[in-house]
C-alpha cells in the first residue's frame, strides 16, 4: 500500500510540474488607445497610453482642441472595471489647469498635481472617458465611438520623457 502511495505521489507530482500554471489575466487598462480624424486636410489623432499594475493606472495622454494639442499625465485606481483619475497635470486645458512638474514656463500660475473627476471604461473594446458620476454604461455605444485599442501608437505616441515617466509611475515611482 505504501508503495502504491509513493508512486501514485511521483506520478501526481510529475503531471502537476509538466502542466504550465495558468497565464494571470493582463491588466485591462494596460495598452495604447487612439482615435483619429481629419481636420483641415490634416490627421490629427488623440490617444492615451495606460500602464497598469493591479488596481494601480497610471497614463499619458494627448488630445486636440482649439486648434492646439494638448498633452498629460494621470495617475488612478482601478475598480470594478472603471479606472478613476485622482490626479492629473499638463498642458492646461479642458482637463487641468496644472503643469507637470519640470515642465511649466516660468510664469505658470500652477504646477503640479491637480485633482480629477474623469473615469475611464471600456466597452465593445474601445476606451471611454466620462467625468459623470452615473454607473458606466455600454447601452447606446454604437461601433464608431471611443477610442479603439491598437498595438501601437507609431510616430503619433508621447516623447521619449513621457514614456520614462509612465514606466515610473507604474513602478509606483511617479
Amino acid at each position: 500500500m505504501r508503495l502504491s502511495t509513493m508512486v501514485i505521489s511521483s506520478i501526481a507530482a510529475g503531471i502537476s510540474l509538466s502542466v504550465p500554471a495558468p497565464a494571470s489575466a493582463p491588466a485591462p487598462f494596460d495598452g495604447a488607445w487612439m482615435s483619429c480624424e481629419t481636420y483641415r486636410g490634416a490627421e490629427i489623432c488623440s490617444y492615451k497610453l495606460l500602464a497598469q499594475r493591479g488596481a494601480r493606472v497610471c497614463g499619458v495622454q494627448r488630445y486636440f482642441a482649439t486648434n492646439a494639442y494638448y498633452e498629460q499625465r494621470f495617475v488612478g485606481t482601478v475598480k470594478t472595471g472603471v479606472a478613476r483619475i485622482e490626479k492629473i497635470c499638463g498642458d492646461p486645458g479642458s482637463e487641468t489647469d496644472t503643469y507637470c512638474t519640470g515642465r511649466a514656463p516660468r510664469d505658470a500660475a500652477k504646477i503640479g498635481w491637480g485633482s480629477s473627476d474623469d473615469r475611464l471604461f471600456q466597452c465593445r473594446g474601445r476606451l471611454f472617458s466620462t467625468s459623470s458620476d452615473a454607473p458606466a454604461s455600454c447601452q447606446g455605444v454604437t461601433s464608431g465611438m471611443g477610442m479603439p485599442r491598437v498595438r501601437s501608437l507609431g510616430a503619433q505616441g508621447p516623447q521619449p520623457d513621457d514614456r520614462a515617466w509612465l514606466a515610473a509611475c507604474a513602478a509606483g515611482r511617479e
